[in-house]
């Protein structure tokens, strides 16, 4: 677990990090789909299309319990946590959270996130997704592998309806065909309409 996460408890937290998250954007743990509702508890799993989520905890509290087996971790106010990809963890929220995130890839710089990323797995999904109780996005292989019912397809982020999704990949990706007008048999109706 140890190379999954790192945790900076709030005295060791360096002072030009802490100025660099206070422009970040702000997550609320109140937001956040939880199951049950208004629970504190979620899954989540750090395999976007990112390398870390480095986190800046602005208030609340919360313990991290790794899928892996290993020890649960507490974070708190003026904590610093750094999410490697691969990184799996229930969570717990005991005090009702804020903090500054960012995503960075490999090299430690800042990535864009997709414009709409799965709420269960990271992935992009702005292609295609599911609205899962009017706040959760969730890509097609999750919404699919886990059975969820219930949720609203959007296509970019519109409300989209349910189709043949191999067909419509088929045809976003195909170049549209010249229309052709159908060609009317003839037949004696036909001939006197055109000799007139």
């Amino acid at each position: 677990m140890d190379k999954l996460i790192t945790h900076i408890l709030a005295a060791d937290v360096d002072a030009a990090f802490a100025a660099a998250a206070a422009e970040w954007p702000v997550w609320d743990s109140k937001t956040h789909p939880q199951v049950p509702k208004k629970s504190g508890k979620f899954a989540f799993n750090y395999n976007g299309d990112y390398a870390t989520e480095r986190v800046l905890i602005v208030c609340g509290a919360a313990t991290l319990t790794p899928d892996d087996g290993s020890a649960a971790v507490s974070i708190a106010a003026g904590d610093s946590v750094w999410f490697h990809k691969g990184f799996a963890c229930q969570w717990k929220v005991t005090a009702p959270m804020k903090k500054h995130y960012e995503y960075f890839d490999a090299a430690g710089m800042v990535k864009a996130p997709a414009a709409i990323a799965c709420d269960q797995c990271g992935a992009d999904c702005e292609a295609e997704s599911w609205l899962v109780n009017g706040e959760e996005d969730v890509c097609l292989t999750c919404y699919t592998e886990k059975k969820m019912e219930g949720g609203e397809r959007q296509v970019m982020g519109e409300p989209a309806p349910v189709g043949d999704p191999a067909e419509e990949t088929k045809q976003a990706t195909e170049p549209a065909a010249e229309k052709v007008a159908p060609v009317e048999p003839e037949t004696e109706a036909t001939k006197k309409r055109k000799s007139r």
